[in-house]
C-alpha cells in the first residue's frame, strides 16, 4: 500500500470513512468532531470557505509516528476489502484496499471540531 493525500473543502463540514458506498452517516449533533458506527465514521473538518482540509490516508506502519494518541481508534466494517473516503458530493475522495472485512482505523486531527489536517491510519 501507499500513503495517499488529498486537499478538499467539503460543503457540509465533514467527510465520511466507510467500507462501502451506500452508508447511513452518523450525525454529530453535539459537535464532538468524530462520530461513528460500525459502518461509517463522520469526521469534522474546516468550514469550506475557511480553506481546504488535508486528508492523509495510509497503513499505520507506513505513516510517520505521531506525537499524540489518536482522537479516534476503532474497528470499521470493510466488507468489500476497501476503505472509501467521501463527502455528500464527492463519492471517492480517496480509496484504499484493506486485507480484512474489519479494519482498525486511527485518526489524528489538529483541531477537535474544525481541523485542517487529518491523518487516518489503517491497521
Amino acid at each position: 500500500m501507499t500513503i495517499k493525500t488529498v486537499s478538499v473543502a467539503p460543503e457540509y463540514l465533514s467527510f465520511y470513512i466507510a467500507g462501502v458506498h451506500k452508508i447511513t452517516v452518523p450525525l454529530d449533533h453535539d459537535r464532538v468532531g468524530i462520530v461513528a458506527t460500525d459502518q461509517c465514521i463522520n469526521v469534522g473538518c474546516l468550514y469550506w470557505n475557511d480553506g481546504d482540509t488535508t486528508i492523509t490516508l495510509g497503513p499505520f506502519d507506513e505513516l510517520p509516528p505521531q506525537k499524540t494518541l489518536p482522537r479516534f481508534d476503532r474497528m470499521l466494517d470493510t466488507p468489500e476489502y476497501r476503505v472509501v473516503i467521501s463527502d455528500a458530493i464527492t463519492p471517492d475522495m480517496l480509496t484504499m484496499a484493506v486485507p480484512s472485512v474489519h479494519t482498525r482505523v486511527r485518526i489524528w486531527t489538529n483541531h477537535k471540531t474544525e481541523p485542517d489536517d487529518v491523518i487516518i491510519a489503517l491497521g
